[in-house]
C-alpha cells in the first residue's frame, strides 16, 4: 500500500524535532536531579539502570534531535527556509524562528 499521506514542511519537521529535543532536555534534567537525589543501593547490590544512566540516554537524545535540527535547515534550499521563517512569523523567542533564522544569517539571505 502507498503512502498517501502529505510530506511535512520544513516548519512542522523543524517544530516536531525542536519540541522533542526539548522534551529529552527536561527528562534529562529530571535524571539527573533524581541521581543527585537517589538513596544509595543496599551493601553488594547495585542498581541495574541507574539515573545516571537514565540522564546519559537522555542526553544522547537531546544530541540526536539537535542533529536532526541541523540536518534539516542544511537540507533546506534557500526558498525553503524563507517560506518556513514567514511561516513562524520571525517571532523572537520562537525556537523554530530563532534556527531558521540563524541558517539564513549563515547563507548571508536576507528575511
Amino acid at each position: 500500500m502507498e503512502n498517501t499521506a502529505p510530506s511535512l514542511d520544513l516548519f512542522t519537521l523543524l517544530e516536531i524535532a525542536l519540541e522533542e529535543r526539548n522534551e529529552a532536555a527536561e527528562a534529562f534534567d529530571i535524571f539527573k536531579q533524581d541521581a543527585v537525589m537517589a538513596h544509595a543501593p543496599e551493601a553488594g547490590h547495585e542498581p541495574a539502570v541507574t539515573s545516571e544512566d537514565a540522564a546519559k540516554a537522555a542526553a544522547e537524545e537531546v544530541d540526536g534531535f539537535s542533529a536532526e535540527v541541523s540536518g534539516l535547515l542544511q537540507a533546506a534550499s534557500d526558498e525553503d527556509l524563507s517560506s518556513a521563517y514567514r511561516q513562524s512569523g520571525g517571532e523572537v523567542g520562537n525556537p523554530v524562528a530563532e534556527a531558521l533564522l540563524g541558517e539564513l544569517k549563515r547563507r548571508n539571505l536576507g528575511i
